[in-house]
């Protein structure tokens, strides 16, 4: 109903078309597997849209002109691809409503171990798939900073969140309990074999409000992954009951 519904308000605001989920990827010239992330996200969405290497003011004057309601961005580059009408454009679709958030910095191992259907693109598919069912969200991989943040962190700091920062060497020692890793093992998504470099992203309360959580970190002040997730897991469940409560009341 709601995806007719916005299909029926774009058609008289005259706005083209409308496109669930949009993939960004800056490539720095490494080969085919920048495409795993895009990749990964058919697997949920096989309408999804992909803006390859996009000029600048490209995302900007495509969300101006297209309705989607989740966004990936995937910074494998160590330059800066963009300008900021498109950071604005990103940052104005993420705080005009409630969505879900995803921030990886660690996001290379979709680049180096994706593409075979394992752990990394499972994980895409998941975020993915819980954008499409609850109002969509943003992803944002990057590694670490500033080296490979250069387009990353502009989107993140217009959508109101803190910056990926520093560069963490140590592996992956533990992780929080969520619906993205389903059907993951998550010792798979560390793909340091004890030497690599990754970002840490924020947690905690952010500028725009949203408090991220992390769900997999090298320590309890190194996180790889934080997320903001829309509703919170279980939180669907909850209502339902609070639902049943009120109806028996009423009876």
């Amino acid at each position: 109903m709601k995806k007719f519904a916005i299909l029926a308000l774009l058609a008289a605001t005259g706005v083209a078309s409308a496109h669930e989920t949009l993939v960004i990827t800056y490539d720095g010239g490494y080969g085919a597997s920048v495409n795993n992330v895009y990749n990964a996200v058919l697997g949920a969405d096989p309408m999804a849209e992909h803006l390859y290497n996009p000029a600048p003011g490209a995302v900007a004057a495509y969300l101006a002109n297209e309705h989607v309601e989740s966004i990936f961005v995937f910074d494998v580059t160590t330059y800066s691809m963009m300008n900021s009408d498109d950071a604005a454009a990103v940052g104005a679709w993420y705080q005009q409503e409630n969505k879900s958030a995803v921030i990886d910095g660690r996001s290379y191992g979709v680049l180096f171990n994706g593409g075979t259907g394992g752990d990394e693109d499972k994980y895409i598919t998941n975020t993915a798939n819980w954008f499409l069912n609850n109002d969509g969200g943003l992803w944002i991989g990057t590694d670490h900073d500033p080296d490979w943040t250069m387009n990353g962190n502009q989107y993140l700091v217009a959508a109101g969140f803190n910056p990926i920062v520093g560069l963490e060497t140590g592996p992956a020692t533990g992780w929080n309990a969520s619906p993205l890793f389903d059907g993951v093992n998550v010792h798979g998504l560390d793909w340091s074999g004890g030497n690599w470099s990754v970002g840490h992203t924020p947690v905690g309360l952010q500028p725009n409000g949203v408090t991220l959580s992390n769900i997999l970190y090298s320590g309890p002040s190194d996180p790889m992954i934080s997320t903001y997730l829309v509703p919170a897991p279980g939180a669907a469940g909850a209502l339902a009951l609070f639902g049943i409560a009120a109806l028996r009341r009423r009876r």
